[in-house]
């Protein structure tokens, strides 16, 4: 949406970002498939979290962006996620711009900010047994990979790609399995030193004030907080909402354990199954869960599946950020039920929008189900607005390429024609 927001309005727009496919050689250029547009390169890095073992830094990832940087000579660069990147990607001095999604910036396991099924608020002892058990770097995880390529070389890389989601995730977890040597403190400390050096260089935005706050304990500094936007559709979302006896209750999002999907399903059976419940998302990395869901769903389909809910439930147990599909449903006039965790009570005001409940409890879930809904939600901020506060974000890094450390505690909220 950006780049392409970003184009509409004049400007040119190159996409950087990294790509998993086991079929094709690590650091090779993954030719851009099908409905991307022009504008994009996607380097092949198939173990995403190895760069924990080296500060953050990726090499090679470095090389291959510093071609692309020298070619396209940009005037800002924005930072929107690291995955499969690399800290000391070669700006040349190019004032940069980094909107925290998540935690990967202090979380060496992925930015996942769970341990078991409790919310992980920052870094402790337990970070290197965390952050080593969701590692994939295993000698027998670089052979598996080395075969891999070798087969793509006999059989196109999507077909190759097409039979390995076809296997069950049993399969697919003990092909790819291995036991990787553990990480050290030294190296947890050594990357999160590394992204703070980053910050330090950067103007940092975050899309809730939750997030800023747990980025400034975390050695982050957020200078402005810039609340989601999301596109309008000529009015017709609301307008065109139809709620039936049979509406569904619906839950929308990756089908692993830090997002809940089970502990909606449970809540519904408690409720006694209020209306229909469907589940769609794509499948996390545990297949415990994969058996939950009611098949995929295109962006496409989200509003029309929206207008027609009777209420979006969520059951995330770690601390979200600011979740999209929440404005979608605000900008269908769908209502939200959801857990009051991290940055979701910026987004959900409870009684208005939807209700909240304590996160992990499966019994308020189950009486918040069996609730009157409210019968309009309010619209969210809209993406013209947000597109056009980072453009001022953008000439507000031209004007003062480093952030001064200042910022620190001072966080300035971007929110005019946000409300």
């Amino acid at each position: 949406m950006l780049a392409e927001g970003l184009r509409a309005r004049g400007h040119v727009v190159h996409t950087f970002s990294g790509a998993i496919d086991p079929a094709r050689a690590m650091y090779s250029i993954h030719p851009e498939q099908r409905g991307w547009p022009d504008g994009v390169t996607r380097v092949v890095n198939n173990l995403p979290g190895r760069e924990a073992r080296q500060a953050g830094r990726d090499a090679q990832i470095d090389r291959v962006f510093e071609g692309v940087r020298a070619a396209f000579r940009p005037d800002v660069i924005h930072i929107q996620h690291l995955c499969g990147l690399s800290t000391s990607l070669p700006r040349a001095g190019v004032p940069t711009v980094w909107t925290l999604h998540d935690a990967w910036a202090w979380c060496g396991a992925g930015g996942a900010l769970l341990r078991g099924d409790e919310a992980c608020l920052g870094p402790s002892g337990a970070c290197a047994a965390c952050a080593s058990s969701w590692m994939r770097d295993a000698p027998s995880v670089d052979r598996a990979l080395g075969l891999a390529v070798a087969v793509g070389a006999l059989i196109p890389p999507e077909r190759l790609h097409r039979v390995w989601r076809a296997l069950p995730g049993v399969v697919r977890g003990r092909l790819s399995g291995g036991v990787a040597a553990p990480l050290s403190n030294a190296q947890i400390l050594a990357r999160a030193h590394a992204f703070r050096e980053l910050a330090a260089d950067c103007l940092v935005v975050s899309p809730s004030q939750f997030f800023a706050g747990l980025a400034a304990e975390n050695g982050i500094a957020c200078a402005q907080v810039l609340p989601h936007g999301v596109p309008e559709t000529a009015g017709a979302d609301r307008e065109s909402r139809s709620v039936g006896e049979d509406a569904p209750l619906v839950f929308l999002g990756t089908l692993a354990r830090h997002k809940g999907p089970h502990l909606v399903r449970e809540a519904w059976e408690l409720a006694g199954r209020p209306a229909p419940l469907r589940i769609h998302g794509p499948p996390g990395p545990d297949p415990a869960f994969h058996v939950l869901n009611d098949g995929p769903l295109a962006h496409s389909a989200v509003r029309p599946l929206l207008r027609g809910a009777r209420a979006l439930v969520l059951g995330s147990i770690w601390p979200e950020n600011a979740p999209l599909v929440v404005l979608e449903a605000r900008a269908s006039g769908c209502p939200v039920i959801a857990p009051d965790v991290g940055g979701i009570s910026e987004i959900v005001q409870d009684g208005v929008d939807g209700w909240l409940y304590p996160p992990g409890d499966v019994t308020a879930l189950a009486e918040r189900l069996l609730r009157t809904l409210p019968d309009a939600v309010r619209r969210p901020p809209t993406f013209d607005a947000h597109l056009a506060a980072l453009l001022e974000v953008y000439d507000r890094a031209r004007s003062n390429p480093v952030t001064p450390l200042d910022a620190v505690g001072s966080l300035v909220a971007a929110r005019a024609g946000l409300e």
